[in-house]
């Protein structure tokens, strides 16, 4: 996460931020905001982003994969949100976007 440059995180981020997501799912227990990093994690995408809030907590991941010529097939960005919750453990979204 601290190698990954800067310039291009912001990047990343002003583009998620500006597109809705091709996909999202939320998801309610305790041990789901480590099951979803664990999978983005095992499907290739790196942190690159981790902001701890009061009650809640917000992981950006970000993966890009290149053809066999060196050029880029596809930008994969995620973002997992975990928020507490009062009446159960917690809840957890994962938004996926293809930038």
């Amino acid at each position: 996460m601290n190698t990954f440059p800067v310039e291009k995180k912001m990047r990343i981020m002003q583009k998620i931020m500006a597109r809705l997501p091709v996909a999202e799912w939320n998801f309610e227990g305790s041990n789901n905001y480590v099951k979803a990093m664990l999978k983005l994690r095992a499907g290739g995408l790196g942190l690159i982003d981790l902001q701890p809030q009061e009650t809640a907590f917000t992981t950006v991941w970000y993966s890009k994969n290149r053809s066999l010529l060196g050029r880029v097939k596809t930008e994969v960005a995620a973002m997992v949100v975990w928020e507490f919750n009062g009446d159960a453990e917690g809840v957890t979204t994962l938004r996926v976007w293809h930038i």
